[in-house]
């Protein structure tokens, strides 16, 4: 019946082409194509074409010789209809059917099906969907909103001709084919879709958000009437997509058995301490509706479409808000990576109130991409300016000993060659004046540990040791100054020299112990994305992070007035159907 239907739907079709050349008989369709294609904007949308946008679709009719290229398709109904289905399904990819003008193209597609249109109509209509179709693959696989305008400097992604893509894939009856290619092929993307799917059930299924009520921790062996609640709650959590949820959990109010292993795995996956304590940071975490973690997923997916694919070879990745590093090579095993554990730049609320605006910025570590190519075994502190007038000098002025008790030294400039000073009160005075600068010479309390990992960049941050282990013990880990602090140095330096037989274990710690700096070149280097995103996927599940520097609300805010545009339009043009 369905094919009968379309093809019954196609001959109509044909016909109405047919009839609607007679309209136009004195025009050419050249000229038509032309004058949808030279305006500010297409007459189903009111905003202006975007110059790249515009000039990608005059290439596609070009190569079309300015004929309708949906309609002269083998297939058109069901291309047509697959496209259609595409936008209709946005949201599986963490996109918005209304900003390709869903509703709007399926409202026109029924009209010209069950109508008379001439060609201009057809034209206009064919064209709109060329216009959305490129919207939707350029938002498929670069991202909706550029990185650059989040703060984000990463590697620019390999451009693809848009219009020779389409074109091609509209030959062949490909469309579906085309955007499955164009489709992030990164693993966590594909897992943060899965787990979409999963957590936009959650969040149907709880329309009435769960909220837990506890006046104090709750410890193992504890009786509280939240129990059954929070039983219920991580059942549904771990209860597999293709399981109906239980709408129910039997319990004698006391927290105790498996249901204390849960709430240490949900602890682990959220990067807190998993000792199975239910304290504030926990309950907070629980008392996230579903809602904000599907929104968090939508972003991190979006983020993911900013990158391109990594090159084959060893990576390292930091993720800000996860406070962790992972360290792989491509081309062995993914499931075993070196991770550890980071201390990150300041958060906005860890700063003094009355600093101003750009001053807790600077205190951030960014979002970038670089090489790693070389490593400074027991390294000297170059102490910046903003460092040295904001918490050294004062700290000098109330203990004159402060530099010698701190193993510093009053340099002429940053350099291992660099001419050292006497302490006294003619160097002092010219380091007030910034005439001078200051390090901390190499030692066990140097602040930068006994390594620095160096991918040369603009932000002058880098990767390094510390002598204050003990912050690693906490879950939220922003007390740096930019720089970022990590928990294994020996075996991130032992993973970034693997390739430099002569650089064992033994050499590393001993280059690691010394009394003067010594710097190591990287043979091959390895790139480091710094990373900003607070849902992560994994095979066992999703970790969400604090969004510390508030980024998450700053993409809300970009892709909501992107969208705002289109649904504004819209709207209004469906009233006039």
């Amino acid at each position: 019946m369905k094919m009968k239907r379309n093809y019954r739907t196609a001959s109509l079709l044909i016909w109405a082409l047919l009839c609607s050349l007679k309209v136009y008989a004195d025009t050419t369709h050249s000229a038509i194509f032309e004058v949808l294609l030279d305006s500010d904007s297409h007459p189903y949308f009111q905003e202006t074409y975007i110059k790249s946008e515009q000039t990608s679709l005059k290439k596609l009719y070009q190569l079309n010789q300015n004929q309708l290229l949906w309609f002269s398709s083998k297939h058109p109904v069901q291309t047509i209809n697959q496209l259609l289905e595409l936008y209709a399904n946005a949201p599986a990819q963490a996109l918005i059917s209304s900003d390709y003008a869903s509703q709007y193209l399926e409202a026109q597609w029924q009209k010209i099906q069950q109508s008379k249109p001439d060609f201009y109509q057809f034209a206009a209509f064919d064209t709109a969907l060329s216009l959305t179709f490129l919207r939707y693959l350029n938002d498929l696989h670069y991202g909706r909103v550029p990185p650059q305008l989040q703060g984000f400097r990463l590697e620019q992604k390999q451009s693809i001709d848009l219009a020779s893509a389409i074109y091609g894939a509209i030959q062949i009856d490909a469309v579906n084919t085309l955007a499955a290619d164009l489709e992030p092929k990164l693993k966590p993307y594909q897992q943060l879709k899965t787990a979409l799917v999963k957590y936009r059930r959650l969040e149907h299924y709880f329309k009435k958000p769960l909220y837990f009520e506890l006046e104090d921790s709750l410890h193992p062996g504890d009786q509280s009437n939240e129990v059954s609640k929070l039983g219920l709650y991580l059942d549904a959590l771990n209860t597999p997509i293709d399981v109906p949820i239980k709408t129910s959990y039997k319990s004698d109010n006391i927290y105790t058995g498996d249901l204390i292993i849960k709430v240490q795995n949900f602890q682990a996956q959220h990067g807190q301490l998993s000792d199975g304590i239910i304290g504030k940071q926990t309950l907070e975490t629980l008392n996230t509706p579903f809602s904000r973690r599907v929104k968090q997923i939508e972003l991190a997916m979006e983020r993911l479409r900013w990158l391109s694919e990594p090159q084959k070879g060893r990576l390292i990745l930091v993720n800000i808000p996860a406070f962790q590093l992972w360290a792989y090579d491509t081309e062995q095993s993914p499931c075993d990576p070196l991770t550890m554990k980071v201390i990150v730049g300041k958060a906005k609320n860890r700063i003094k109130v009355n600093e101003d605006e750009s001053k807790k910025t600077a205190l951030q570590t960014p979002v970038f991409t670089a090489d790693l190519s070389y490593l400074v075994f027991s390294p000297y502190w170059n102490i910046p300016k903003s460092i040295l007038t904001q918490e050294i000098l004062p700290l000098l002025k109330k203990d004159p000993d402060y530099l010698q008790n701190n193993n510093m030294e009053i340099v002429s400039r940053f350099a291992h060659d660099a001419a050292v000073y006497a302490i006294n009160e003619n160097s002092i005075s010219r380091l007030y004046s910034g005439q001078l600068n200051l390090r901390q010479r190499p030692g066990r309390n140097n602040a930068l540990g006994h390594v620095k990992f160096i991918f040369p960049n603009n932000y002058a941050i880098y990767l390094h040791d510390t002598p204050a282990h003990s912050l690693f013990r906490r879950s939220k880990r922003d007390f740096s100054h930019g720089c970022i602090r990590v928990e294994k140095p020996n075996e991130l330096a032992m993973f970034i020299l693997r390739n430099q037989p002569e650089w064992d274990a033994a050499k590393i710690k001993e280059a690691m112990r010394s009394n003067k700096p010594g710097i190591v070149n990287v043979k091959q280097k390895i790139p480091v994305l710094i990373f900003y995103s607070t849902a992560l996927a994994s095979p066992t599940g999703v970790s969400f992070y604090p969004d510390i520097y508030e980024y998450d609300n700053s993409l809300i805010s970009a892709l909501d007035q992107r969208s705002k545009l289109f649904a504004t339009l819209q709207t209004s043009m469906l009233l006039t159907l």
